[in-house]
């Protein structure tokens, strides 16, 4: 089986990418303790979670929005790549008609509108067609 190969960075890119996400260990630590503390489950299908990374998913992805990235707004709690469901995946990589067929959905669509309120990104309104 072919392996894909890790991206590489160069020391500048690196260390972009090092500042970029410099608040998140302390962003994802917070949501793993509620997660493990506060006996959560998967806002999608209800199964409890364990407290790993891969259930704490963005809404509006942080790749595309930074400055709300660490926002705890724009957080669900979705079982993740440990589970059978993988609901943070099909979240993440759904068509939009499957998307909008999520029982989250009502509830990301209105959070949605608080989070552009105070992004600080340009708006891409076709990325935003999902969310409509």
């Amino acid at each position: 089986m072919r392996k894909t190969p890790l991206k590489k960075y160069n020391s500048r890119t690196r260390e972009k990418r090092k500042q970029d996400r410099e608040d998140f260990e302390g962003f994802y630590q917070k949501h793993i303790q509620h997660i493990k503390n506060n006996s959560v489950h998967c806002q999608e299908c209800g199964d409890k979670l364990i407290g790993d990374v891969s259930e704490v998913a963005h809404i509006l992805p942080k790749s595309k929005f930074k400055s709300i990235s660490t926002e705890d707004k724009n957080v669900l709690y979705l079982c993740g790549w440990m589970s059978n469901k993988n609901c943070h995946n099909k979240f993440d990589s759904s068509p939009n008609d499957v998307f909008k067929q999520m029982s989250v959905f009502s509830d990301v669509k209105a959070i949605v509108t608080e989070l552009l309120d105070i992004t600080t990104e340009k708006i891409n309104w076709k990325l935003l067609d999902r969310y409509e």
